[in-house]
């Protein structure tokens, strides 16, 4: 009988710490299954926590090159020539006229050169030059009776290039032989057309140390001629 009673409560103990131990591993397996792992934490220092990196790759398409060839430039246009029938001359007449010159006599002022009165220079290192010419009006009265004619015009050039006088030098008459002489008046408005496209010109003025002066030049003009 007590065999059998051991028996009973031996198979009895070994269901109860099998239970156990069932439960035991139970609970061991849940809690590693589902207990909140800890959130990683970023190292300090320089290396901190960085976004992922991402690299964009955009596709180029390749494109196809027109072989036609590009049509060639324009051909220039050819130059307009304007007719120009002022001749230019760089040489100084002063004509007969005298330059006044103050005699220093008994003014010791003029004597020693302390004048602030100024003075024109004679002989300028750079004689002035003309920049724009303009060309005469050929007046209808002598353009109707075909008249040719030459005319020498003295100028006064200022400091800032502009002319301040203009004086008829000369006077001529062409034929269409080609014979030129001299005439003491031309008609038909000749004379006053060239006095007013001389002062309407314009120049660089004369240079005298490296400073701007007043200096005389001429200038011609020629009426009727052929272009």
């Amino acid at each position: 009988m007590r065999r059998s009673t051991f028996s009973t409560s031996d198979q009895a103990y070994r269901r109860r710490l099998l239970g156990a131990l069932a439960v035991v591993l139970a609970l061991g397996v849940a809690l590693v299954r589902w207990w909140p792992a800890p959130a990683p934490q970023a190292p300090e220092g320089p290396f901190g926590k960085r976004g992922p990196d991402r690299i964009q790759i955009n596709e180029v398409q390749p494109t196809a090159q027109s072989r036609e060839q590009t049509p060639p430039p324009p051909a220039p246009v050819p130059p307009n020539v304007v007719p120009n029938n002022v001749v230019i001359e760089e040489e100084l007449e002063f004509g007969t006229s005298a330059l006044a010159v103050d005699a220093p006599e008994d003014d010791d002022q003029l004597r020693e050169g302390t004048t602030d009165t100024p003075r024109a220079a004679r002989t300028p290192d750079t004689n002035a030059r003309l920049f724009r010419a303009v060309q005469p009006n050929y007046p209808a009265a002598a353009r109707e009776e075909s008249i040719q004619a030459r005319i020498r015009v003295a100028v006064q050039v200022s400091e800032a290039g502009r002319v301040t006088e203009a004086t008829v030098l000369k006077r001529w008459r062409l034929a269409e032989e080609g014979r030129v002489h001299a005439v003491a008046q031309l008609d038909h408005g000749l004379e006053a057309a060239a006095l007013v496209a001389a002062q309407r010109s314009r120049f660089r003025p004369a240079q005298q140390n490296g400073q701007p002066v007043s200096s005389q030049t001429t200038l011609t003009f020629e009426f009727g001629t052929p272009e």
